[in-house]
């Protein structure tokens, strides 16, 4: 066989030269390309799989391409990538990532990192960052990493609106003024004292871990049974969305104490694609990862928060199928073998 005489990295130059190819400007030409390639891909199976797992990593960059001028920025880094990589035979498997997405990991990061609402934040932390801070009333909060509030204290009022990530709250007493957290979708009112909140632009997720607080949406339909206001008591949380607020659930509240006490990570029969989407959120480097076959695998582990190298490490010599690509300090990519 053909491929028998060409080690993985020559396999894998080969395979970079249609993906430079499938980015260019000219649709005949992509056109040409995309079936010289699909040619290529069907010599054998080890093209196939090499080809797909570059693919599949290169749908998590697609919003940089979006517009023209991304388009080129892609297409040069590509071909810079290349060039690069064809003077380095001795590089290990994977390392075309390294060359070929180095500018764009870091670009991705950025702009998946921060948004305008977190760079103008009035407290915030930075990817693999996690802080605390004592508020003006006494209160303390901290963020877990890529997180940010703004604060609105008045004389009546004290106000956090989370803009993104996570925060827990340890609220100092203050009866003239109400402390509240909000996001888009509702707010949350304490009664009493320690709760985490989660944001993502998809929901806001509460967990209550000492006395309680009062929850209200900003939405509402006929569809959710749960009204508002929602008291949600010690050991409970809830989700709040567009949809309006969903039924209370219980809790392991020692887990949540030890991501915010210890910064880790306690799962029981968690798939491994949600196991790196939870690490994902702490994480310095970008985790990338394809779904496909990650769902099916359960993880049983105490994994840090704080160092999630350190996290794939040892998932990976618990799961020896998975590759684990360090691209850059900024981009991770996670695949099956």
């Amino acid at each position: 066989m053909i491929d028998e005489q060409k080690n993985t990295e020559q396999l894998i130059e080969e395979a970079a030269h249609w993906i430079v190819l499938l980015s260019a400007d000219d649709e005949a030409e992509k056109t040409a390309a995309r079936a010289e390639f699909e040619a290529w891909k069907s010599v054998s199976p080890q093209r196939k799989k090499i080809a797909q797992e570059i693919e599949q990593s290169l749908e998590s960059l697609q919003k940089l391409t979006q517009t023209p001028q991304h388009q080129k920025m892609t297409q040069s880094v590509l071909k810079a990538g290349l060039q690069s990589s064809s003077q380095k035979k001795t590089m290990r498997y994977g390392s075309f990532f390294a060359v070929t997405l180095c500018c764009l990991g870091g670009i991705y990061s950025y702009l998946s990192y921060h948004p305008i609402a977190y760079l103008v934040a009035d407290l915030k932390s930075q990817a693999g960052e996690w802080k605390t801070q004592v508020l003006a009333d006494g209160s303390e909060i901290k963020l877990r990493a890529k997180s940010a509030v703004n604060l609105h204290f008045t004389e009546n009022q004290r106000v956090v609106e989370l803009v993104q990530g996570e925060i827990y709250v340890d609220v100092a007493k203050d009866k003239n003024r109400p402390f509240i957290v909000k996001t888009e979708h509702g707010q949350i009112e304490a009664l009493g004292t320690a709760f985490s909140v989660s944001y993502q632009s998809d929901a806001t997720e509460l967990k209550m871990l000492h006395s309680k607080v009062r929850v209200d949406s900003y939405h509402q339909t006929v569809n959710l049974a749960t009204k508002h206001p929602v008291i949600v008591k010690e050991g409970q949380e809830l989700r709040l969305d567009r949809q309006g607020i969903h039924p209370i659930h219980g809790f392991d509240i020692n887990r949540e104490q030890q991501k915010w006490n210890q910064r880790h990570l306690i799962v029981e029969n968690m798939s491994l694609d949600n196991v790196l989407a939870e690490l994902d959120r702490s994480s310095q480097s970008k985790i990338v990862f394809s779904g496909r076959g990650l769902d099916k695998i359960k993880v049983n582990a105490v994994l840090p928060l704080d160092n999630t190298e350190n996290a794939l490490q040892l998932l990976t010599s618990v799961f020896p199928e998975l590759n684990v690509y360090q691209v850059t300090p900024y981009l991770t990519i996670v695949t099956l073998k």
